[in-house]
């Protein structure tokens, strides 16, 4: 069942991780529209949320030139095996499983949209988690969204649902950061002096994912999962507590964001077998 803890079914725009600029600059993660306990993005711990990816411009808008149409998008989630995580305040690596119960994201579905004609669910490895009873060691790490044109000027939104994972009892993290990696695509230029080709909002260079101009180095979008501190109160000794972060790694990103035909043009998600996972809508193969 999906928890909107009594929130509207619409949820707004979600703001940017760095203060400075325009939240409506950059794809995101939608945040809350009523200003409940868990409003901006926030999901509760042990719930499945409702939510959705906002696209809010066309490729090559922040660099002055003429927007071109998104066409292709793809998103990654930080729950493989080989995701970074790391204590938010010291950035010192911890071993997430010793914190959570579950993945940071479990069982991610898209819906159905009107801006992509195909939709596809790419599945990978993930550490082991219980869903409906059975153990589970595989789930989808990535959505696919081709065949579509979102002109510049209009907002384009992606709904989807998962789940979000309680806080072990003896942990002393309050809330866990989930960053989120996703590309919008334009244009099948291969020319790296074409900056319209894409937007990449991962945060960080990768081996395939190398060109400052389209990768939007220190911004990712994310959402964030607290801890119910009346229910799962932190233990004797923990103080305050602290929070934990967790991206998805570099060889995740670049298995998993390129899309065949689209800059850098060499990934799976185009044509990804070995993962299963292939979803569609609208008449097109399931």
């Amino acid at each position: 069942m999906i928890n909107l803890k009594g929130y509207p079914a619409i949820i707004a725009m979600l703001g940017t991780m760095i203060i400075s600029g325009n939240a409506m600059a950059h794809t995101t993660v939608m945040s809350k529209n009523t200003p409940t306990d868990y409003s901006s993005r926030n999901e509760l711990e042990g719930t499945t949320g409702f939510n959705w990816f906002s696209i809010p411009h066309g490729c090559s808008a922040s660099h002055g030139g003429k927007a071109q149409p998104v066409r292709a998008q793809s998103v990654v989630f930080p729950n493989g095996a080989d995701s970074l995580a790391e204590r938010t305040d010291t950035k010192e690596s911890v071993n997430l499983q010793d914190h959570i119960e579950g993945n940071p994201v479990m069982g991610a579905k898209p819906a159905v949209n009107s801006l992509f004609k195909k939709i596809r669910t790419l599945k990978g490895p993930v550490p082991a988690f219980t869903s409906h009873g059975s153990v589970l060691t595989e789930d989808v790490r990535a959505f696919v969204f081709t065949n579509g044109k979102l002109q510049d000027g209009y907002l384009g939104v992606i709904p989807w649902s998962a789940s979000f994972p309680k806080f072990k009892s003896d942990s002393c993290a309050t809330a866990l950061t989930v960053y989120i990696a996703i590309a919008n695509y334009c244009t099948n230029s291969r020319n790296e002096t074409d900056d319209d080709r894409a937007d990449i909002w991962i945060g960080r260079l990768t081996e395939k994912f190398s060109d400052p101009d389209v990768v939007s180095v220190d911004f990712w979008p994310y959402l964030k999962v607290v801890r119910d501190l009346e229910k799962n109160p932190l233990p004797e000794g923990c103080g305050e507590g602290f929070e934990i972060s967790v991206y998805p790694s570099d060889e995740a990103i670049d298995e998993f964001l390129p899309i065949t035909g689209y800059w850098p043009a060499d990934g799976n998600s185009g044509n990804h077998g070995g993962h299963g996972g292939d979803g569609g809508h609208g008449g097109h193969n399931h």
